[in-house]
């Protein structure tokens, strides 16, 4: 720990000779985790970018909700207060979230479903970046599939203090959401910028149009009243405070403090669980969710021997979660975690010639706790765990021609060490009491991308991902779907390998571009079935379940395409189509993978004049079939009708006016048809016929 507190310093520490103030004006200094996505990757991915303007523009009610809403990305939700983002087969701790430069990814995100890219505000983002593929040579462990790479608001230099304010309501769930962000500058040096955001969510009522004809999919009577989803409720605070530093024209520091908190969530995918022909289950629910983060940002921008610019990101964490859950006639089961996280990443950027290095390090320390109510088993390791992540990586982009085309490679060597300890060995009479796991992993990337005129352009790269076994993966004890799983001390890191092709045009009429990919997945974690003791089941919580543990027995092929048209069919009329449609089949037996969402799509009519926008879209999502869900996948099969998800569709219309220039008002009318539907392997159903009403101000 002393080396890892060193390293964090000295970066800092090795600048101090150039802090000198000057009474001038300071040049906008811009730092690298605020920077363009395509200057920080050096590979020509396929990236998608949503700005402040088309976020706020969705009406979300979470940051999970713009990526459901834009079109680009599938989620799914096993309870009002969740959202898990599937990237191209890939989910959970499989998609890497990063929040302005600093890992979410943490030594507990499970393989299931993730509900913590939630814990923001949509409204305190300045921007999202979805990185489609492995993007483990920039971002390490975790970026199989993707990167959701989040940007909040950052402080800038104004002569006056500018204010921003929404409040937004939607009928649904009786949702109610203030915010208030502030910008100011003092003394051309110090700019600060804080903001809050308060929601208040009611319980959600689904749609009642059953296109579908399933007529009592999602009516559990005991946890619905009529169409109104009981126990679906929660409230949410998010804070961001960041203070910036401009010492000269060469070097700025940006503090970065933000809090996140809900009350109880409860899970109503448990919750209408049927047992005796009764609800399973008295009580289910998430507690507070918590997250903390305060970082310091370092960035320096003059010419030296091994760089010309230096960015430094040290960061602390502190995430809370629980889990209560009671049986109908049984004593309530809580489990606690609590996870430290302390972090440095330093990116050094070096040009040479017309050509550009990008070299670094990165140091992660995970703590976790994990402890019980008094007659329950700990969901992690009773001992306590922790997880080490060191890697060094370096990127190098060679620039040709005059259409900004270039050629890239990058290179990642990654170390991983995790130690966990078993007090209790007892209850489930584990073979040792403690778990070392030692892993190393290597990845690489290749590009090349050519702009052949002012309208065409072209790209190809390979890539490669990996993920270490984290705490979750190597020390989980817990029930799901009437499965024990247990420890595998045997873990070693799972690989994505990935090609694909992109293609851009841009006429002046028509904007089009399209991605065809293939990703080879290899030793994947996944559940097998496991002797323990040379027992196959296992007492757990009262009742007996067969035993599964996590093994690198998966080798799978994933392929798919994505495609985006724009055009402007006049200079006020404007239609915008997405396309996404991936396959994945495990290798041995041609079984269908999990996570793979069906074909989804959305389709956009798009009005504007000067102060006026009108919008009128719809979303699709094709059918997922029984026989297309993964027999040992976490699908969540028992959550969709006998046959699988059926196919949906939404019509949705908004209005948005600027009424002056310092307010605007947004209407929409989202599922018009009120049209009853589950998004892909989602445990509650979607909202129905929802009118939104927002303001906007800026003064």
């Amino acid at each position: 720990m002393n080396k890892l507190l060193l390293c964090l310093i000295l970066p800092v520490c090795a600048l101090s000779q150039d802090t000198i103030l000057i009474s001038n004006s300071i040049p906008e200094i811009i730092f690298f985790e605020n920077k363009k996505e395509e200057e920080r990757l050096y590979n020509p991915q396929q990236i998608i970018e949503l700005d402040q303007k088309k976020i706020v523009s969705l009406l979300p009610s979470t940051t999970a909700d713009v990526l459901q809403k834009s079109g680009e990305v599938s989620v799914q939700m096993s309870q009002s207060g969740g959202g898990s983002p599937i990237i191209r087969g890939f989910e959970a701790n499989r998609v890497l979230l990063v929040i302005d430069g600093v890992r979410m990814n943490n030594a507990i995100f499970r393989s299931g479903h993730l509900q913590n890219s939630i814990s923001t505000s949509p409204f305190l983002l300045n921007k999202m970046d979805v990185i489609f593929g492995p993007a483990s040579v920039k971002y390490g462990s975790d970026a199989l599939g993707g990167v959701i790479n989040i940007q909040t608001k950052t402080p800038q230099k104004t002569e006056k203090s500018i204010h921003h304010f929404n409040q937004k309501y939607s009928s649904v769930n009786q949702g109610v959401t203030l915010h208030y962000d502030i910008n100011w500058t003092s003394n051309e040096k110090w700019s600060f910028l804080s903001g809050i955001t308060l929601n208040k969510y009611g319980d959600l009522t689904m749609g009642s149009n059953r296109l579908h004809g399933y007529q009592d999919w999602g009516r559990e009577p005991h946890i619905t009243d009529g169409n109104i989803q009981l126990q679906t409720s929660y409230n949410q605070v998010d804070f961001l405070q960041k203070i910036r530093y401009d010492v000269s024209k060469n070097l700025s520091y940006l503090i970065n403090i933000q809090y996140s908190n809900s009350t109880n969530i409860p899970r109503f995918d448990k919750l209408n669980d049927i047992s005796n022909e009764q609800g399973k289950f008295e009580q289910w629910y998430y507690g507070p969710q918590k997250r903390f983060l305060s970082s310091i940002s370092t960035q320096y921008d003059k010419k030296h021997l091994l760089f010309d610019q230096l960015n430094n990101i040290t960061a602390f964490q502190e995430f809370n979660e629980s889990r209560h859950s009671k049986k109908v006639g049984g004593m309530l089961n809580e489990r606690f975690e609590k996870v430290f996280v302390l972090s440095n990443s330093t990116n050094f950027i070096k040009n040479i010639g017309y050509n550009s290095l990008s070299y670094g390090v990165d140091l992660q320390n995970n703590i976790v706790h994990s402890t019980a109510s008094n007659s329950t088993t700990t969901r992690y390791a009773d001992g306590g765990s922790e997880m080490n992540l060191l890697s060094v990586f370096a990127q190098y982009k060679i620039p040709y021609g005059q259409n900004s085309s270039y050629i890239s490679s990058g290179v990642r060597l990654n170390k991983s060490i995790l130690l966990a300890n078993f007090l209790d060995t007892a209850t489930f009479q584990l073979p040792f009491s403690q778990i070392k796991n030692d892993n190393n992993a290597l990845t690489a990337s290749l590009g090349w991308k050519n702009n052949l005129n002012n309208m065409w352009s072209f790209s190809t790269s390979l890539s490669s991902g990996f993920r270490s076994p984290n705490v979750d993966d190597l020390t989980k004890v817990f029930e799901k779907s009437g499965l024990v799983t247990v420890p595998n001390q045997n873990l070693k890191p799972e690989y994505s390998y990935n090609s694909e092709i992109n293609i851009t045009a841009d006429y002046s009429t028509i904007d089009w571009n399209a991605s065809a990919y293939y990703t080879i997945l290899r030793d994947a974690i996944v559940k097998d079935e496991f002797i323990l003791n040379g027992q196959d089941s296992l007492l757990y919580d009262g009742e007996y379940f067969p035993v599964v543990a996590n093994t690198n027995a998966q080798e799978a092929h994933i392929y798919g395409f994505y495609t985006k048209l724009i055009w402007a069919i006049s200079p006020k009329l404007k239609w915008v189509n997405v396309v996404n449609k991936t396959i994945g089949l495990n290798k041995y037996d041609e079984s269908p993978l999990d996570h793979i969402p069906p074909l989804f799509a959305k389709s956009e009519l798009q009005w504007k004049n000067k102060n006026n926008t009108v919008l009128f879209y719809t979303i699709y999502n094709d059918w997922k079939k029984a026989s297309e869900y993964s027999a040992n996948g976490s699908d969540n099969l028992n959550e969709a009708t006998i046959d699988g998800n059926p196919s949906w569709w939404t019509l949705n219309l908004q209005f948005s006016s600027k009424i002056s220039s310092k307010l605007n008002v947004q209407f929409a009318v989202e599922n018009i048809l009120d049209i009853h539907y589950k998004t892909y392997s989602s445990g509650i159903s979607s909202p129905g016929r929802n009118f939104i009403v927002s303001l906007n101000s800026s003064f």
